[in-house]
């Protein structure tokens, strides 16, 4: 059986802390980084200790650098040093050095010379009982893929002395993955598993700033996984991740994270071997299987009694109707068509609570799942936060779990059944299923904090069973935001997840003005667009002001209609075109500069718009600024 492992360079903080919080996220074996055993006040006994009483095994010491390949008097010099390590390795109770290709200048490139040399080291090793494992870095001076490391290797022929495989070093510089199947297992010393973004860098850069874990990147894992496990091999399997944000973020949630993304690893793996008849692997349990989800019940939003007002005029002025109240609270209900929009004016409790802090803003969202139940086991499997709210007698009791910024997310039942759940809750005035122009919720963009936003990709995929998309890069007046699009299998809940640099972007000032992360944009979708337009602004609703300039580029662009048009020039609604398909979509003005509705029309087009988010932006940020300088000169 396997075992998960994680190196201790993966996490920030004290040595302390990082133990601890592997063996809270159920670690049972560690890697020890060489900088954590330098920076650590005790001995390499009283760390040997302190992981023994956390139950947790330290199964390599690492790394030691620029051995191979080195002139006289390096030469001696390293094996010396080697010595050295061996007695630190003695206190801690490990048996497996790490050593990584040399990337020195002096070095030699010779690889009759870097066997030599590894195999001195192997026999010094032997002499102490210890393994030595050699790994190829993707940036070596002349050992720098997992073909030339394994040949170095076996010409050492040595039986303490392996390849150390590191899949981030084998994808960065897209190595041949097949063939890793014909190492021989007594070959292979230690297996470290990495993902990483698909962008476009050296691999020393990506490797020292944006390595992450499997499911937050783009790198072919399951593929490298399996041809490893076809080799025989059945040792651990460590995450060695070097990542800025992860350093900045509480030990913890990235242990949390590092064992959440082994365990949906594992559960792919698995079902990969159910599909061929072969045994399990892993010794981890089997996660509840990802319920399907049916699409989005109702969002929620936490406000005050005094700005309530501006927020149901805006609903009433998107056509939806105030169909229930809430038995026991000051909650409402408005609807129109499929689409559920609960208003919530508590004074205390959780929504309270929440506009405390941001103000008025979603607090919540509730999904639809074909059985609840097992998507909440699954949830609790992989370590997620349950919350069940105060409830009256006789009232649905619907358990949530943590969402972005402490805001919650629902599980409700996708049955017929299920809908019985508001007739528990709310008094029903009047029709109950009024119809409108608006049809369903299309998506919710989600801004998250830059640190938190590989956390919240891997929360969604693992324990929602979410797709992604490759990560965007989209302008701004004020710099640039990134966006990933997170889905459900069959699309009907679709969020994408925006994080920015900082600075005056649109991003970045919601961050501001709400306090943190949360939901920023809703769209809904309706069938004529230019009708609903001319009824809401005769309601009253405010759209975003496009500029003239914008209608003129699109009509050098697109062979519009005229009269068409001049109806989007004059209801300031926005034009998109596939090869197969053309979309309209509009925005209204922010509510207190924290989130807004758009309203689209698809025509056989399955994308967001995104070449109109910075003229949306610019047009956001132009209202913002306007209103600023209003502001600022009635106050002088």
């Amino acid at each position: 059986m396997l075992k998960w492992s994680i190196a201790t360079v993966s996490m920030g903080g004290t040595l302390e802390a990082k133990l601890a919080a592997a063996a809270r996220a159920g670690f049972r074996s560690v890697e020890i980084f060489e900088n954590d055993l330098t920076f650590f006040s005790g001995s390499p006994r009283d760390v040997r200790s302190m992981a023994g009483n956390l139950g947790l095994e330290i199964i390599a010491f690492q790394p030691m650098r620029d051995f191979e390949g080195m002139p006289e008097p390096q030469r001696t010099r390293n094996l010396e040093r080697a010595k050295r390590k061996f007695d630190l390795m003695a206190e801690l109770g490990t048996s497996l050095l790490c050593v990584c290709s040399n990337v020195a200048d002096n070095a030699i490139g010779d690889p009759a010379r870097a066997a030599e040399d590894l195999g001195a080291l192997a026999d010094l090793a032997l002499q102490r009982g210890f393994r030595v494992g050699y790994e190829a870095l993707a940036w070596g001076k002349y050992v720098h893929d997992w073909m030339q490391a394994y040949d170095v290797v076996q010409r050492a022929n040595r039986p303490n002395l392996g390849i150390v495989l590191d899949s981030f070093h084998i994808c960065a510089r897209k190595n041949p993955i097949a063939p890793l199947a014909e190492i021989k297992p007594e070959h292979i010393a230690l297996v470290q598993l990495a993902d990483a973004p698909g962008i476009v860098m050296d691999p020393m850069s990506l490797s020292r700033h944006h390595r992450c874990f499997p499911a937050q990147g783009d790198f072919p894992l399951t593929e490298y996984l399996e041809a490893i496990l076809r080799t025989g091999y059945r040792g651990p399997i460590s995450l060695e991740i070097f990542n800025d944000q992860f350093r900045g973020a509480p030990a913890t949630v990235i242990a949390r994270d590092g064992m959440r993304s082994l365990q949906i690893t594992a559960e792919k793996l698995e079902d990969n071997r159910k599909v061929v008849g072969q045994p399990p692997i892993t010794a981890s349990a089997a996660l509840p299987p990802p319920a399907k989800i049916g699409g989005i019940e109702f969002i929620e939003f936490a406000t005050s009694s005094h700005e309530s007002e501006a927020l149901t005029a805006l609903l009433e002025g998107l056509g939806f109707t105030l169909v229930a109240r809430h038995r026991s609270k000051d909650v409402d209900l408005y609807r129109q068509n499929d689409i559920n929009i609960v208003v919530n004016r508590e004074q205390d409790g959780f929504a309270h609570s929440f506009y405390l802090v941001h103000g008025t803003s979603v607090c919540a969202l509730t999904l639809r799942f074909d059985d609840a139940r097992r998507a909440l086991e699954r949830a609790n499997a992989l370590a997620a936060t349950t919350y069940f709210g105060r409830v009256g007698p006789g009232e649905a009791v619907i358990p949530a779990v943590g969402g972005v910024e402490n805001s919650l997310i629902y599980f409700v039942d996708d049955t017929p059944k299920a809908k019985s759940n508001w007739d528990q809750d709310f008094i029903f005035e009047g029709d109950a299923t009024p119809k409108g122009q608006l049809e369903r919720f299309d998506h919710l963009s989600n801004v998250v904090r830059r640190s938190e936003f590989l956390s919240w990709i891997l929360f969604y995929k693992a324990i929602l069973g979410f797709r992604d998309e490759p990560q965007v890069e989209l302008a701004d007046p004020y710099g640039a935001f990134f966006s990933r699009v997170i889905s459900s299998p069959d699309g009907s809940v679709r969020i994408p997840l925006n994080i920015a640099e900082g600075g005056s972007t649109g991003v970045s000032r919601f961050i501001d003005s709400s306090g943190g992360g949360g939901i920023q944009q809703i769209a809904l979708s309706t069938h004529d667009l230019f009708a609903f337009v001319e009824a809401a602004r005769e309601r009253g609703v405010r759209f975003l002001d496009i500029p003239d300039n914008y209608y003129d580029d699109i009509e050098a662009r697109y062979d519009l209609p005229a009269d068409t048009l001049d109806r989007m020039r004059e209801l300031k609604i926005l034009y998109d075109r596939t090869a197969t398909g053309e979309f309209f979509h509009i925005y209204t003005t922010m509510f207190e500069d924290r989130f807004f509705f758009e309203v689209l029309e698809r025509r056989n087009y399955d994308l967001f718009g995104a070449a109109n988010t910075p003229i949306r932006l610019a047009a956001q940020t132009r209202e913002q600024d306007l209103a600023q300088q209003q502001k600022a000169m009635f106050e002088y």
